[in-house]
């Protein structure tokens, strides 16, 4: 029997689902619904989005409105509850019944809302209203962002119940993520839906989140646990997808500037605009702060002077009713100054790294109930670094480079299949290439890896009350052949203030390109980390099981038991100190250790290695009391157990207990005063040494945040942060040292102005 090429199985099966598009396009009792968006002005909001909820079965579609603020789209007749929700406006809905034939044009008013939380979310690839989502999606609305005074988004991450954010000890700090106790590697990563540029994969393995600015975004969300299956590998741990920015008006534009400590200043210009069928949004941000370091008495800075650049352009153009084309370019330019002790005495490190990204989006309505999007995308990282050594006469450079590109196409389609069922696909074609001097074996010849996936997801209304998901993924990666990983969901609504959530999904993520062929000697002479070509790759599954409740119009609670098990987690493994040629060899031949690595004598020796069975799992906790209109109060708590399986260890770096505090507050009077005092707690985490295990101490964070409007479109903001000074209790010992890098209060004012044309 002929063997089929497995290369061609994802795009066979999508070519299949393909297939089944045209099928019920044109039914008989097809009718038209047309309406309008505005707000309480009568202006239009063009970004706001439309959903149309079948009464009878319960099925869901939304559509995106025109820059005009109207939406029309074709249904199969009966009754519908319609609404309409833009991120900080209350919902709109109205029940219209369509058995009679088409309705005249419905008009949707939304009020804007004080202290809102989003309420439209992505987390199945296709935009729903939060409180009908199969998939538990945490989010963070653009007023939470404008209101926490953060500049950058790993700050504002760190607030968020079961995720920890935190900036390691390195030149050139960088920020990972860790979802549910699952570490940075295993957390994807987007912007718009496209993945980003940044060294993943090498620089420990994280993409960092201190270079991503919280301007340009209208909002986070969170998918939590493994979903590989809609999104592809890397998404063992969940996804943080940031959405950016859509204009609302004919013209409006903004000027931000801030000073604070440690020499801090952030410079923000952005402006959009929509006019016919156009509309553009644009940023520009320059930020800067001063080194600062925890530890005087050695030569060293804890925290790296820098200063950077950010740009974001995304033009859209309407082509007719059913066809818009979209561009989203996105760079940073970044330079870092640390200066530290190694082996070979104080040096200095100047770190250059910058990233572009474009992304090319089509989105074409093929019939009444099909819509198609294809999308290209091009991203580029580039970072070289320079090492003095200030002990040797003249000017003496160890300089090293590294290049990241990254290609990839996909596309997916979605289809209304009869009254119940929203099936979804795609295909998606991916290339990352790697190259770098002292940072890849292979040096600028580089290493790279292909994929190409097909997935597929179908949403069932089994009841108006129950709604179902069932769906896969099919990847084949260039060096790890083809993996197949499922996922089911369920969400039954019991009662308008009661929703029940379940959850079952696997996960696939092969070894990146650093974990294979990292080839890092420090010039200090310290350490060297190595890579290993030998690697399995990882895979998870993952169990949630939760409800969300409204209890009143005022209070939410929500809670959900979640299970991650990790099979193969690769980390680094400390091997030894080699301190001959004999000793080298003998590390070397033990670990299947490849020559071409080159690894060096009298440095510490890390090699990537398969950690067997690992899992995570706790309770997280939610809970939000709106007190009246204008002040709000929520609470969150985190429980985790997070363990080798096999020797019973907690795992390094993890915190069994998390939470967080927050009060919001408003008012008219006062000028418009919004003020807000958020708290996050940490309690101890253990920390993995070469001869035995540190647990560092558990600590606070409280942040104060404040904003007046002065009229005219300005308005005068400040905040403080880690008001109570909280720092590392090592640095009160007789020999100080730390474990977090938290550099302790910090103050900061600033201004906005706002102006437009409506």
């Amino acid at each position: 029997m002929r063997r089929i090429n497995l290369n061609l199985l994802p795009v066979l099966a999508v070519l299949a689902l393909l297939a089944t598009g045209p099928l019920n396009a044109l039914p008989q009792d097809q009718v038209t619904l047309e309406g309008g968006v505005f707000d309480v002005s009568g202006a239009p909001l063009p970004d706001a989005t439309v959903f149309v909820k079948n009464l009878e079965t319960g099925l869901e579609v939304s559509r995106q409105v025109d820059s005009q603020g109207e939406f029309s789209l074709d249904v199969r007749a009966g009754r519908y509850r319609v609404s309409a929700a833009v991120n900080d406006f209350r919902t709109a809905s109205e029940t219209v019944d369509l058995t009679g034939g088409a309705s005249g044009p419905l008009v949707l008013n939304l009020t804007p809302a004080i202290l809102t939380q989003s309420i439209i979310v992505t987390g199945s690839r296709e935009k729903e209203l939060r409180e009908d989502s199969v998939t538990k999606v945490d989010l963070i609305a653009r007023s939470q962002l404008l209101d926490s005074g953060y500049e950058r988004v790993s700050d504002i991450l760190s607030e968020e119940t079961g995720i920890v954010t935190r900036t390691d000890r390195s030149p050139g700090s960088r920020a990972g993520t860790q979802i549910q106790g699952v570490d940075s590697r295993q957390s994807l990563i987007l912007l718009d839906g496209f993945p980003i540029v940044g060294a993943r994969g090498v620089k420990s393995g994280i993409l960092n989140m201190n270079r991503q600015s919280t301007n340009r975004l209208d909002r986070v969300e969170i998918v939590k646990g493994a979903s590989s299956a809609l999104y592809g590998s890397d998404a063992i741990a969940g996804v943080i997808n940031m959405i950016t920015r859509e204009p609302r008006q004919k013209f409006d534009a903004n000027l931000s500037s801030s000073m604070g400590s440690r020499g801090a200043a952030d410079h923000r210009a952005d402006a959009g605009f929509v006019h016919e069928d156009w509309s553009g949004f644009f940023s520009a941000e320059r930020h800067k702060r001063n080194p600062y370091d925890l530890t005087p008495q050695n030569y060293d800075t804890t925290g790296p002077g820098y200063r950077r650049y950010d740009y974001m352009a995304k033009i859209t153009r309407e082509i007719s009713d059913s066809v818009d084309l979209s561009l989203l370019a996105n760079a940073f330019d970044n330079r870092e100054i640390s200066v530290y002790s190694g082996r070979s005495g104080s040096q200095s490190t100047t770190t250059n790294d910058s990233a572009i990204n474009y992304g090319l989006t089509l989105n074409a309505g093929l019939s009444p109930f099909t819509q198609l999007q294809a999308r290209g995308y091009y991203g580029k990282y580039d970072e070289n670094s320079a090492v003095d050594l200030f002990r040797v006469p003249g000017t003496t450079n160890d300089t090293a480079n590294l290049n990241e590109r990254l290609y990839r196409f996909d596309a997916n389609l979605s289809h209304v299949l009869g009254r119940r069922q929203l099936l979804q696909g795609g295909i998606d074609v991916m290339s990352n290439e790697y190259r770098g001097y002292n940072r890849v074996l292979g040096d600028n010849a580089g290493q790279s890896v292909r994929m190409v996936d097909a997935w597929f997801q179908d949403r069932i209304q089994a009841h108006p009350r129950l709604s179902l998901t069932v769906g896969g993924r099919l990847t084949h990666h260039s060096a790890f052949g083809t993996h197949a990983v499922p996922r089911v969901g369920m969400l039954y609504r019991a009662s308008d203030k009661f929703r029940l959530r379940a959850s079952y999904g696997h996960g696939f993520r092969a070894p990146d390109l650093g974990q294979l062929y990292y080839r890092f000697l420090t010039s200090s002479g310290t350490y060297q980390i190595i890579g290993n070509p030998s690697l399995e790759a990882e895979s998870s599954s993952t169990t949630q099981i939760g409800f969300d409740s409204n209890i009143t119009e005022r209070l939410q609670f929500s809670s959900t038991y979640f299970r991650n098990g990790i099979t193969n987690l690769i980390d680094t493994q400390l091997l030894g100190r080699p301190r001959t040629a004999a000793q080298l060899e003998a590390l070397a031949s033990e670990f299947n250790i490849d020559s071409a690595f080159g690894p060096g004598l009298n440095r510490l020796t890390y090699l990537y290695r398969n950690i067997e069975n690992v899992y995570t799992t706790g309770l997280e906790n939610k809970l939000e009391f709106r007190l009246t209109n204008n002040l709000l109060v929520s609470t969150g708590y985190t429980y985790l157990e997070a363990r080798d399986k096999e020797t019973g260890d907690f795992l390094s770096h993890r915190h069994k207990h998390h939470g967080n505090f927050r009060v919001w507050w408003s008012t008219d009077r006062l000028g418009g005063l919004r003020t807000n005092f958020r708290g996050t707690y940490l309690g101890k985490w253990p920390i993995v040494g070469r001869s035995a295990t540190l647990v560092a101490d558990a600590y606070q964070m409280w942040d104060w945040y404040f904003a007046k409007p002065l009229g005219a479109g300005l308005e005068l903001f400040g905040l403080v942060d880690n008001i109570f000074d909280s720092t590392d209790s090592n640095l009160d010992s007789p020999n100080p040292t730390f474990y977090r890098a938290d550099p302790g209060r910090g103050f900061r004012i600033g201004m906005r102005w706002n102006f437009g044309v409506e």
